[in-house]
């Protein structure tokens, strides 16, 4: 637009020139420059390198502090901190799979001043690939459960809500409630599921009261999670319904049994719909906790939950994808 038309901010009014940078109102003489200057001290820019050195390669701060003479560690610690706010400031770079998804959830428990805050990870796999693609994390205070969870699946983008078709998950209290309104198949973890298990096998000793009973359980689940429907499957659901019943040792093996046989058919998921692809394990996101565990260890950066939301929002930005095999179809 030419100068000679332009309106004073203040008045409205014709605006003059008043010097070659600057302009003024003809009516109440008040003047402004057409070029300001950024006022202030100079901002120092960290590098976009710096934060895949340190969430990616594992450099600690003060590893890549002994390479940066005339900086003061804390200086250095606020600006890397300035970097992270901005990195995670910006839109999220996450891509959507095609296709009809599966949902992958696991919870990161932290505890601050004698309070549990649970950090949610979920991930997207598509049906017919190999990969899943991480969302933001979610940081809710107060211990996992459905009513959460329904917050944390409340916060994934439509476009891909609609196309989730599965959810593997631990087996918590109400995520059968949840998988049954979004009419997504549930599939159980198997590994959470032998951990319980080979909990009580481990150093097992067979003069405590059950001790083979407690090996042949773990034998006779690991098989029934794999095993075709058949005369051989129901042998061992019946054999290990009389071990439920009976004197297996502990009363936390039995209860792992009663609940094991209760929810079956949502550990063989992935064998009752074989074109979702679904994995039987949630590894892929256990795998991502325990990188995040080891970064908050090495980093000493978890020291309150916004800290932790900000540094593990920034590392599952530079890794946003991870191997994920599921169920081939047969």
């Amino acid at each position: 637009m030419n100068s000679k038309h332009a309106k004073s901010p203040c008045c409205g009014a014709p605006v003059r020139r008043f010097g070659r940078r600057r302009r003024q109102c003809v009516q109440c003489h008040h003047t402004w420059t057409v070029r300001p200057r950024k006022r202030g001290r100079p901002a120092h820019r960290t590098a976009a390198t710096l934060l895949h050195r340190v969430l990616v390669e594992g450099f600690t701060l003060t590893q890549r502090f002994s390479k940066r003479p005339g900086v003061e560690l804390p200086a250095y610690r606020y600006r890397f901190r300035q970097a992270l706010l901005r990195f995670v400031s910006r839109p999220a770079p996450q891509k959507i799979p095609r296709g009809p998804l599966v949902l992958l959830a696991d919870g990161l428990w932290f505890q601050f001043d004698g309070v549990p805050w649970v950090l949610y990870l979920t991930a997207l796999k598509p049906c017919n690939g190999d990969y899943a693609t991480f969302l933001d994390p979610l940081l809710l205070q107060g211990k996992e459960g459905a009513t959460r969870w329904q917050k944390v699946v409340a916060a994934i983008p439509p476009q891909a809500m609609r196309r989730i078709g599965a959810i593997v998950v631990d087996n918590l209290p109400g995520m059968h409630k949840l998988a049954s309104q979004h009419g997504w198949v549930l599939q159980l973890c198997h590994f959470h599921l032998l951990l319980k298990l080979q909990a009580q096998r481990r150093g097992m000793r067979y003069a405590l009261r059950g001790g083979p009973v407690r090996e042949e359980i773990h034998r006779l689940i690991h098989s029934a999670l794999e095993l075709p429907a058949g005369d051989r499957l129901a042998r061992i659901l019946e054999r290990l319904r009389r071990l439920s019943e009976g004197d297996c040792g502990t009363q936390r093996i039995q209860t792992t049994v009663r609940e094991f046989l209760k929810g079956l058919r949502f550990y063989r998921a992935y064998l009752a719909h074989p074109h979702l692809g679904l994995p039987h394990t949630t590894n892929s996101v256990e795998s991502m906790g325990r990188l995040l565990r080891e970064m908050f260890r090495s980093s000493r950066s978890g020291s309150n939950p916004e800290s932790v939301l900000l540094w593990a929002t920034a590392f599952i930005r530079m890794r946003l994808h991870t191997k994920c095999n599921g169920h081939p179809v047969n």
